[in-house]
């Protein structure tokens, strides 16, 4: 995919994520798609950075008045080109996960004809 030079397990993760809040009109923060995905926050993060530089995705700052405590969020939202390449990835992931064989609990039935 033109922009992202890998498209991995935890990429995929993120942009279910990204998708469900573009159905749900709603932006997510960092923090949110880090818990959604039971992903490390490194990992998330590394993914985030990934996909704004590919303009799959485009992030802003929450406002804050001066009463707000803490530090600010960082929300996020696919583009308008990554909408349809999200769609299109993660459709793709439920395609092969769809045709993956089901592999014996112990042994190798399929292939070879043996099994404990």
């Amino acid at each position: 995919m033109a922009g992202i030079e890998r498209v991995t397990e935890a990429t995929l993760d993120v942009l279910e994520v990204l998708l469900q809040a573009h159905r749900d009109g709603r932006d997510v923060h960092g923090w949110e798609v880090k818990k959604a995905t039971r992903r490390s926050g490194p990992t998330v993060y590394g993914v985030i950075d990934r996909l704004e530089d590919a303009s799959l995705i485009e992030g802003h700052w929450e406002q804050q008045d001066s009463s707000d405590n803490g530090p600010r969020r960082r929300y996020y939202r696919l583009t308008g080109a990554g909408v349809p390449a999200a769609s299109r990835l993660v459709a793709e992931r439920g395609q092969r996960s769809r045709t993956k064989t089901q592999v014996p609990k112990r042994g190798l039935v399929a292939n070879y004809g043996w099994r404990r």
